[in-house]
């Protein structure tokens, strides 16, 4: 049992060492790395400085707003209809889709703004180098990505790599509607508008902070944090997303 706790163990730091890699920085970490390129991670990293003690905010999701689509009730089919590019929220930006990917019955479920270039290559949302990443992510805190539903707000890539605001609130009605069918545990919410989208917040106001979302009765641990090609491009936001990780998998129970 004990040389199993230390392979255990082992796994786990060569899974963070390897995420940690693939962000782009191969040497030790200052407790104040500075991206020089970016003036708003000065002030980022300026605000988490010192680490407090993780707060508690609970925020209501709201009923998906009637539409006159009919949108599935069905995560299996759900998945089929995006694939094919029904006409549904998610699908309106691109040609290619990449459908949301993991089991129906999970602990964890993921959200992010939209499919990289290399996803829609791939055809799924952890074909690319970002999902290779938040696999070795996740690993670093016993989560296997694969056990995860990981969805997107948009499954479609605007040719401007940015959701159009006047998009998001029927996206977040779309998200909501998968969240009510998936009844995860926890949610991870990665980026600013997969942040604003279920917290109505911005993302440096909120990722110190492990929300408590009420869905339909159901209390689900929600945390927000940097999504991984921001890791790649700003290699000095790295330490506050391993902040992020840890005290997710603290009030978790990881």
């Amino acid at each position: 049992m004990e040389q199993q706790g230390e392979n255990t163990a082992t796994r786990l730091a060569e899974s963070f060492a390897e995420w940690w890699k693939l962000a782009g920085l191969e040497g030790a970490v200052d407790d104040k790395p500075v991206n020089w390129l970016a003036s708003d991670s000065v002030k980022e990293i300026e605000e988490s400085s010192s680490i407090v003690r993780a707060k508690t905010n609970e925020t209501s999701i709201a009923p998906p707003l009637k539409t006159k689509m009919a949108w599935p009730n069905d995560i299996e089919i759900l998945k089929k209809m995006v694939a094919e590019g029904a006409e549904l929220p998610c699908n309106t930006f691109g040609v290619r889709t990449v459908a949301p990917i993991g089991p129906e019955n999970c602990d964890v479920m993921i959200i992010s703004d939209l499919p990289e270039v290399d996803d829609l290559d791939s055809g799924a949302l952890n074909g690319g180098f970002t999902g290779t990443m938040l696999g070795r992510m996740l690993a670093a805190i016993n989560i296997d990505l694969s056990s995860c539903y990981w969805t997107a707000l948009a499954t479609t890539r605007p040719s401007t790599g940015d959701i159009p605001e006047e998009n998001l609130p029927q996206l977040t009605d779309f998200v909501r509607h998968q969240i009510a069918l998936v009844n995860p545990r926890s949610i991870i919410l990665l980026g600013s508008s997969a942040c604003n989208a279920l917290l109505g917040e911005e993302l440096l106001k909120t990722r110190q902070i492990l929300a408590n979302i009420n869905h339909d009765g159901n209390n689900m641990t929600a945390m927000a944090t940097f999504h991984p090609r921001t890791l790649i491009a700003r290699p000095a936001q790295k330490a506050l997303a391993w902040r992020d990780l840890q005290m997710f998998a603290q009030r978790a129970g990881l």
